[in-house]
């Protein structure tokens, strides 16, 4: 069995508190072995955004930072489709990229 079959994304959403909550999107989360590797957003349409380790530490001009965001071509007209969109994905994901895990 593939370590790729085991592995499986999850999601966590961080609702925004406060008087002025109504201003401020909810964070959508997207973890892989419980450390966070992107985000949806919350607005129409729905994209997403991976962190990947860079190729190349130059590549974006920032020798500080071994990683940068992409954004995928795929646009969801819901969360929840993103998110199944992603658990479909995952084998082609992690075999494109090498994503990069956020210590929480």
């Amino acid at each position: 069995m593939k370590e790729v079959d085991k592995m499986k994304f999850t999601f966590k959403t961080k609702h925004s508190t406060g008087q002025y909550r109504a201003f401020f999107p909810n964070n959508h989360h997207i973890k892989l072995n419980k450390k966070q590797i992107g985000s949806i957003d919350d607005k129409f349409p729905h994209k997403i955004r991976l962190m990947i380790k860079k190729e190349d530490i130059m590549e974006d001009g920032n020798p500080n930072c071994s990683w940068k965001w992409i954004t995928l071509k795929k646009e969801s007209i819901s969360v929840q489709e993103a998110k199944d969109f992603l658990q479909t994905n995952i084998e082609k994901i992690c075999e494109q990229y090498i994503l990069h895990q956020l210590e929480n």
